[in-house]
């Protein structure tokens, strides 16, 4: 049952700052979505005007915003404007910050075509934003019945009533969604997210352990998330953020070896002379690098898992997949790993 409504605007206001997050959800999670179905065709447009609109749309992707709105400009002279031209043309000035005309513009392109899903995701994502829950909610609605089959209508619908105080129902959309992306990380992150922005510590942590479990990139994410900025001093959130529960499957590779150097909260020799002997072997590195206090994450076709020991000592892991190296190549690859670092500590010691 959904809450009075006082108690959906209190929560409204509570999340007033923050509505940017939840709109970055819905979007995210429509991106992939397509713009019509076979039954919400519009009336035929010219071909012409068709190349035009199509190419409005590249533009706008692209970002060169005064080149889509002159493109745009042209359709604008052809009578009878399409739905779909004030659809874009709302797009442009939301993005150039004019909410007012962007608003009108969203008006008429549904007034000219109901059946434009597109814009009722974009309506509900502007009454998010100003915090009209409830006009987001129907809009999405809407959307809904224009393609009941799109897997995100549960997501969407439930980062909303999450929002309104709605959580037996919020569970329920969240949890078909789920169920029609079982092994997802991103499926679990995001409803972890929206409950992180609600501030509900439990269901936000629970659902985020699953992402980790399928991928553990996603606990890197959620360090830097602002949709989990209230959460950050949370313990069971922190501890969430401290553990590495990762068990390399039994058939993998693997190798550890001690070193005598500190760790130091990633600050120490032992992480930079890891990471510099890791650059110099050429391998594929991933850009970002899980650190904490006790330990960090280096990603590469070997998973290197760097370990405090002591204030003088720590420890570097090795783990990979079976399949993608034979055995003597693992042994080979790692001895020459491992031989590097060492002369990176080495080296590093000298220079200080």
């Amino acid at each position: 049952m959904a809450p009075p409504r006082n108690a959906r605007r209190t929560t409204a206001r509570r999340h007033g700052s923050r509505v940017a997050l939840a709109l970055w959800l819905l979007t995210a999670a429509v991106s992939a979505a397509p713009f019509r179905t076979a039954a919400q065709a519009p009336r035929e447009v010219a071909p012409q005007v068709s190349e035009l609109l199509a190419r409005t749309r590249t533009l706008i992707e692209q970002e060169r915003l005064d080149e889509a709105l002159g493109t745009l400009a042209a359709v604008f002279q052809r009578k009878p404007v399409p739905a779909e031209a004030y659809l874009l043309r709302s797009t442009l000035r939301f993005m150039d910050g004019d909410r007012e005309a962007g608003r009108r513009d969203l008006d008429r392109a549904l007034e000219l075509d109901p059946r434009l899903r597109e814009a009722w995701l974009n309506r509900a994502a502007l009454d998010l934003s100003e915090g009209r829950l409830d006009g987001a909610l129907e809009a999405l609605f809407e959307a809904r019945d224009l393609e009941p089959d799109a897997i995100e209508n549960s997501l969407n619908i439930g980062a909303v009533l999450v929002l309104q105080g709605s959580l037996e129902e919020a569970g329920t959309y969240f949890r078909d969604y789920l169920s029609r992306r079982p092994s997802s990380a991103e499926a679990y992150y995001l409803v972890a997210s929206n409950y992180g922005m609600a501030g509900l510590v439990d269901s936000a942590v629970a659902h985020l352990r699953q992402a980790i479990a399928l991928d553990e990139h996603s606990r890197l994410s959620a360090r830097t998330d602002p949709n989990f900025a209230d959460m950050a001093s949370q313990p069971a959130f922190e501890r969430l953020l401290h553990e590495d529960p990762y068990e390399p499957p039994p058939d993998s590779h693997t190798r550890s070896r001690g070193f005598d150097a500190a760790y130091e909260n990633g600050r120490g020799r032992l992480l930079q002379a890891v990471m510099n002997a890791l650059q110099l072997s050429g391998r594929p590195l991933e850009q970002r690098v899980e650190v904490t206090p006790d330990w960090a994450l280096i990603w590469s076709d070997i998973r290197v898992k760097v370990v405090a020991d002591g204030p003088t000592r720590g420890t570097v892991e090795l783990s990979a997949p079976a399949e993608r190296f034979s055995t003597a190549t693992w042994q080979a690859e790692t001895d020459a790993l491992l031989r590097e670092i060492a002369a990176q500590l080495i080296q590093l010691n000298r220079a200080f």
